[in-house]
């Protein structure tokens, strides 16, 4: 006798306001290797035949379920562990020497400043451009000067991410058919986002795996172009399906997860994917992660890539600001 399936809906708020998904009641499911691949970026630095072999994998991942993990993406696994280190550094002050977001997320967040853009060559430039708001995060570097290593490290981290999500927009030109550097210009000074975030432990986590959880609970889509997660090996990330299930989307060692973020559905015309996920930690020890979040420059305009648009598919889109989100 066949299953019967049941369903239930969530609502989400989007750049087109809100909207609502179906999702089944069903305890996630491994994925299939096609539902979230593991892509090889080893040849990403070799000659354009190569990246466009990257970027085949990458469209069709993107236009599937919209999330893949990454392999041999040159962050070097000790300055990934050096992050982790400082995160839990500071998780681990008192409450009064950090801000605590709720009593199940702790989150630090780093976001661009043109000061630690080795490609900017006048940075003074955008810190006093009005129309900006870069900066402002000496208070923060203050607050955590007694952690030794820990401003350092974290802008390096930063740092290497932010290279790696340029990287990868010059993958996505690709993969929607256009010159490599199409969004190159978009991406000089982004709105681009580094976290460390902490997921407590709670010693009732037993009792709570137990039972029925709300499926709206955390569910949501990243407003930005890309995401890069580094996650530790405890698990909680669960992506939905083009089906409407519940993937896992188990810890890799080695990989970052990638995830396509509202801007890139809407500039691809709703080829690639912006797909709702959520985060779960049922067990009474901590969970990091360490999310970068990489969007377009603040005084650039988001619109429907033109090798996404013809007679039979017409923009679907209006152009907005990107630096605005109304």
């Amino acid at each position: 006798m066949a299953t019967l399936v049941e369903y239930t809906q969530i609502e989400l708020l989007t750049l087109s306001g809100p909207e609502y998904r179906r999702v089944s009641t069903a305890p996630p499911r491994p994925p299939t290797e096609d539902e979230i691949p593991i892509i090889d970026l080893s040849s990403i630095d070799g000659d354009i035949e190569d990246r466009k072999a990257i970027a085949s994998k990458i469209k069709s991942a993107a236009e599937n379920t919209g999330f893949f993990y990454i392999k041999n993406h040159g962050i070097a696994e000790e300055l990934i562990q050096n992050a982790l280190s400082q995160a839990k550094a500071f998780f681990d002050q008192p409450d009064e020497k950090k801000e605590l977001v709720s009593n199940r997320k702790e989150t630090f967040s780093v976001r661009y400043n043109p000061k630690n853009d080795p490609t900017i060559s006048d940075p003074e430039s955008l810190l006093t451009d009005e129309r900006y708001s870069y900066g402002g995060d000496d208070l923060k570097w203050e607050g955590t000067s007694h952690l030794p290593g820990f401003r350092e490290t974290t802008i390096e981290f930063y740092q290497r991410r932010l290279a790696l999500a340029r990287k990868m927009v010059r993958i996505f030109a690709l993969a929607l058919d256009m010159p490599e550097d199409y969004f190159d210009g978009v991406t000089t000074h982004p709105g681009a986002d580094g976290l460390y975030v902490h997921y407590p432990g709670t010693e009732d986590a037993l009792e709570d795996s137990k039972t029925d959880v709300d499926v709206g609970i955390g569910s949501h889509t990243d407003i930005q172009c890309v995401t890069l997660l580094w996650q530790d090996m405890s698990g909680g990330l669960q992506v939905l399906s083009a089906s409407d299930e519940w993937l896992d989307a188990r810890p890799i060692a080695g990989t970052l997860v990638v995830n396509i973020g509202d801007f890139l559905q809407r500039l691809s015309n709703n080829r690639f994917k912006s797909t709702v996920h959520r985060v779960y930690n049922r067990q009474s020890t901590s969970r990091y992660s360490m999310p970068f979040f990489l969007g377009f420059n603040p005084d650039s305009v988001c619109q429907v890539v033109p090798s996404c648009v013809d007679e039979a598919h017409p923009a679907l889109y209006e152009p907005i600001p990107c630096g605005k989100v109304s």
